[in-house]
């Protein structure tokens, strides 16, 4: 497979949509196309706390984990120890401008070491981030997405993704009371208005879903 050139600015891809919509295997493929290092937020969280998600969840409730998602979000965008009231970036050029960010978050703890971007290195740290089914959906979240990446949803009907998360889903502690229309009916807005492109994802593979992406930010 031949990799892509990109602008040499940074450049960070957000892939956002609900769970089962291929975000991690669109990812995956993507960071081959592009040779970009891929990060996926939930696992990030993984390494970084040391627990799973479901054990967050139930330990200490979904507004802790969301906490944790912010500050892991934060860190990645704008770097360890940085001030989230910032609007520049020391590492390039931003997709867009669109006024101070209204952010407020608490400072974040180092990275967790691993095959995350070189925070050494800040003018290199072009990555392809996998977002959480929930992430977008605080204000704040969405804000600083829309400030710092190129931010793409994958979108998909129902049956689509009921067949991508399979059978076992008592991994995911959001679904383990069922409501998965009426939660996916609630957070599309949000998908969308933080997405600055839409690709309906049904009927095809992650690979060509990754070209699709390749070749609009190319």
């Amino acid at each position: 497979m031949t990799t892509r050139t990109l602008p040499c600015s940074r450049m960070i891809v957000a892939l956002t949509g609900f769970m089962g919509c291929g975000k991690s295997s669109v990812g995956k493929e993507l960071s081959v196309l592009l040779d970009m290092p891929l990060v996926d937020l939930d696992k990030y969280i993984v390494d970084k706390t040391g627990r799973s998600i479901a054990d967050i969840f139930a330990e200490q409730g979904e507004k802790a984990f969301r906490d944790l998602e912010s500050e892991a979000l934060a860190e990645l965008l704008l770097g360890p120890g940085s001030s989230h009231s910032e609007t520049s970036c020391s590492a390039g050029p931003l997709p867009s401008d669109d006024g101070p960010l209204p952010l407020m978050l608490p400072r974040v703890a180092q990275f967790p070491r691993g095959n995350y971007p070189d925070q050494d290195s800040p003018s290199n740290n072009s990555f392809i981030l996998s977002l959480g089914g929930g992430t977008i959906l605080r204000p704040e979240n969405a804000a600083l997405i829309k400030k710092r990446c190129k931010c793409f949803f994958l979108r998909a009907n129902v049956d689509t993704l009921r067949l991508h998360l399979g059978g076992d889903q008592s991994h995911r502690p959001l679904l383990k009371d069922g409501g998965f229309e009426a939660m996916l009916a609630e957070r599309t807005p949000a998908y969308t208005a933080a997405a600055d492109y839409i690709i309906d994802i049904d009927n095809i593979s992650p690979m060509q879903t990754a070209g699709i992406i390749a070749n609009l930010i190319s």
